[in-house]
């Protein structure tokens, strides 16, 4: 499958009203699920981003309702669904971002790096993952993650052509994380598209939209409002993946592995890498 047709869902959010957010879910889903390959939903988007008891209550198994919920939904709508929720796995909570197609759970991803403070509500995960997709390769990755450029060089290399970014930015680093998309996809030669969150919270956070999608160029194909809630619809063409490798291939040419196992220090205190 060449071009893939992507709905981002940048919308408000009600923190810790699960039943709320699973209904404004379900309209989007019903009007524009039919006409998308997939439809991407901010970080967290069932649950928001809650006090952390409130956080922990909700707080359920992969195999719960949410999910369950959701497959339903994917199958009624015969598309795929990218969301958020936090996931427990014995006495651990995560902040989780899930892949759901028709056939049922597809891939999750736990985010590996946590936000000032988020760790007092979560466990930070400690793997990257990709999965086949309609004839492709697709990863996740979760807001402040998209920070650290080994996260989407990982996720790459894993053989994704496609990055999913769930996204909970907020002012003032609106800028940052528009930056940041365009360098992951530019980076690592690959489509980067990112769903992020807007309006204001009841802890007077601004959220700043700005949901996008970057090509294997970095340059920007489509692109949200920082304003408002709007469903931004684009069909990318995945053959440029393959068409901005011809001439260089960053991901075989880079000659940077391994370094922590090839570091060297002298006496003098100088400090390299073989590569």
């Amino acid at each position: 499958m060449e071009k893939v047709r992507i709905a981002l869902a940048q919308l408000a959010c009600e923190d810790g009203q699960l039943d709320d957010n699973l209904t404004r879910m379900d309209r989007i889903i019903d009007e524009h699920g039919s006409s998308h390959d997939v439809v991407v939903f901010p970080e967290t988007y069932t649950m928001g981003f809650p006090s952390r008891d409130i956080c922990h209550s909700l707080a359920q198994s992969l195999e719960g309702s949410v999910v369950k919920h959701l497959e339903q939904k994917a199958q009624e709508a015969n598309t795929t669904i990218v969301t958020g929720l936090y996931e427990r796995e014995d006495e651990n909570v995560y902040n989780t971002t899930i892949l759901v197609g028709p056939s049922g759970l597809i891939l999750s991803y736990r985010k590996t790096h946590l936000w000032v403070g988020e760790s007092v509500r979560v466990e930070a995960g400690n793997k990257f993952r990709s999965c086949s997709w309609k004839n492709t390769h697709l990863g996740l990755l979760i807001c402040y993650d998209i920070e650290f450029p080994e996260t989407a060089r990982t996720v790459a290399s894993l053989g994704a052509e496609l990055l999913l970014v769930t996204d909970g930015n907020m002012h003032p680093y609106g800028p940052v994380h528009r930056t940041a998309i365009q360098a992951r996809a530019q980076e690592n030669q690959i489509f980067v598209a990112m769903a992020n969150r807007v309006g204001d919270d009841n802890d007077g956070n601004h959220y700043v939209g700005g949901s996008m999608i970057s090509d294997p160029y970095g340059r920007i194909v489509v692109e949200a409002s920082t304003d408002k809630e709007e469903i931004l619809s684009s069909t990318i063409d995945l053959s440029m993946v393959d068409e901005s490798r011809q001439h260089y291939h960053y991901l075989n040419e880079r000659r940077t592995n391994n370094i922590k196992q090839k570091l060297k220090e002298d006496s003098n205190g100088i400090v390299e890498v073989e590569i």
